[in-house]
């Protein structure tokens, strides 16, 4: 019964956080947006008792021939033996405009609320410029070059201001017409402390299932060199979940 009321209080409490935003998507222009939502859920019995959900949103909205906007939100939410040990909630919106056919700037504004990682909110903003290295049937490769501002308000710390240089790389691999694998870096450095720097990497292998449905398996890495206090430098998440485009 105990994880059945978990998984009902997370369901009411932290998935109605969507409901704002896929009001907001339905009235865009249909044939110019893109939506999917994903939903994930791991479980264990016996010796260990664990609960894992997962639940995101993304859409692609294209402004104009040279202008489109991407938003992305999820919520991550675990549990063992009935007592929760990890949370994070991330949303991110994107701003792309293209100058040539390979290269564009960017704007991405970004919320994180970990406090297991020992944040109370993490506000980010980053500018910056982006170039298409390859572009095939097959293969996509981009890399991004900006800087990104920082707004960390700690748990056990106080608040403090960053500024970053900002580096991405992005690729996709068509591994047929509907299934595909995308991984992406990025390496953020300190422009006042050079022992701060940050890497993450994700990888996620989609999988088509049947019409609008398919399979998401994805995994996450982050590394912090100057973590908040009394914090792990590294941190992963594997997800397993089914994903429903329209």
């Amino acid at each position: 019964m105990r994880m059945y009321s978990a998984i009902f209080s997370f369901s009411l409490a932290r998935l109605i956080w969507f409901l704002p935003l896929l009001a907001i998507s339905l009235t865009a222009t249909p044939n110019k947006l893109q939506q999917k939502i994903e939903l994930g859920y791991f479980g264990t019995t016996g010796n260990t008792n664990t609960n894992s959900l997962t639940a995101a949103y993304r859409f692609k909205y294209r402004i104009d021939r040279k202008t489109r906007s991407e938003f992305f939100a999820d919520i991550y939410y675990s549990n063992r033996n009935g007592k929760k040990n990890n949370e994070r909630y991330r949303s991110q919106l994107d701003l792309y405009h293209n100058y040539k056919k390979d290269l564009y700037s960017f704007l991405s504004l970004g919320f994180l609320r970990n406090t297991f990682e020992g944040y109370n909110q993490q506000y980010r903003i980053n500018p910056g410029f982006g170039y298409t290295l390859i572009r095939s049937k097959k293969h996509k490769l981009d890399i991004q070059l900006g800087y990104e501002f920082r707004r960390n308000n700690y748990t056990s710390q106080p608040s403090q201001n960053f500024h970053y240089a900002k580096g991405e790389f992005k690729h996709r691999y068509k591994i047929t017409k509907k299934n595909l694998l995308t991984s992406q870096i990025s390496f953020i450095e300190n422009l006042e402390q050079a022992k701060d720097f940050e890497t993450e990497f994700s990888t996620a292998l989609r999988l088509h299932i049947v019409k609008q449905l398919s399979f998401k398996l994805s995994f996450e890495l982050k590394f912090d060199n100057l973590p908040p206090q009394g914090k792990k430098k590294s941190d992963t998440i594997t997800k397993a979940s089914i994903v429903y485009s329209f």
